[in-house]
């Protein structure tokens, strides 16, 4: 599903480089690859790039690379300068959204574009470590960091694949938590705190189920058009945020 926020808010073109900020593991870089001339994984998880360093071998314009996104001097580590930055359910776990910011501009080419979408919320919906509670501090975050133009929406499902999202994904994810045992972590989390990252050897097994459901239901949400739309902000930050920038 997320990978439709790129087809839809991120011209391709075949010589491109990309760096790609919390791959997962790795369907997206898989998608896009062919597509680009070059693409970069960074990801804070040792485990994680071990992955996808096995899973993406027969992919020969990717690198992987294990290094925490608000590092200092990051730039030296990741390499570049990239066309694009594009980072997708991640921020909201950066331990310092002003220092990744900064890194995801010093590693842009001028003129290079940053994609970055991630759901704003309060701790106590989210448990992640990052919310941001104003426009004017978003503004002022993304400035300080050295971009020259830059958009901020809220980003939504279209009406037609909100209710298929809300019946075939929403409504089962609910039952599920329901369901099973309470983990009790109240605490802001890092991504590799989260259920899904501990609980990623046993989703690997079922990735084919998982992919096959999700190609099935993304088909049947395309039919009403675009997945995604964007809409003003109105009155304050919450909500599923996509933020378009150029150095």
């Amino acid at each position: 599903m997320r990978d439709e926020i790129i087809f839809q808010y991120l011209p391709l073109t075949s010589d491109m480089s990309i760096l790609e900020v919390g791959p997962g593991v790795g369907f997206t870089a898989f998608r896009l690859a062919p597509r680009v001339r070059h693409i970069t994984l960074l990801d804070i998880a040792s485990e994680s790039i071990s992955q996808l360093r096995k899973n993406l071998t027969s992919v020969p314009n990717l690198t992987a690379v294990c290094a925490d996104a608000c590092a200092p001097e990051l730039a030296a580590v990741v390499g570049g300068p990239f066309d694009v930055v594009l980072s997708l359910d991640m921020f909201q776990f950066v331990s310092d959204p002003q220092a990744c910011l900064r890194n995801f501009a010093s590693l842009l080419a001028p003129g290079g574009r940053l994609l970055l979408q991630w759901p704003n919320y309060p701790l106590q919906r989210t448990k992640a470590m990052t919310y941001i509670r104003s426009r004017r501090q978003l503004d002022e975050m993304v400035h300080g960091a050295g971009f020259e133009q830059w958009t901020v929406n809220a980003l939504r499902l279209r009406p037609f694949a909100s209710v298929l999202y809300r019946e075939f994904h929403e409504r089962p994810l609910a039952l599920y938590r329901r369901l099973r045992s309470n983990t009790g972590v109240d605490a802001p989390q890092n991504f590799d705190q989260t259920w899904t990252f501990r609980r990623g050897q046993t989703l690997e097994r079922r990735k084919w189920l998982l992919h096959l459901s999700w190609a099935g239901l993304v088909s049947a949400m395309r039919l009403g058009g675009d997945c995604f739309q964007c809409h003003p902000l109105t009155d304050g930050l919450d909500g599923n945020l996509l933020l378009l920038a150029r150095r």
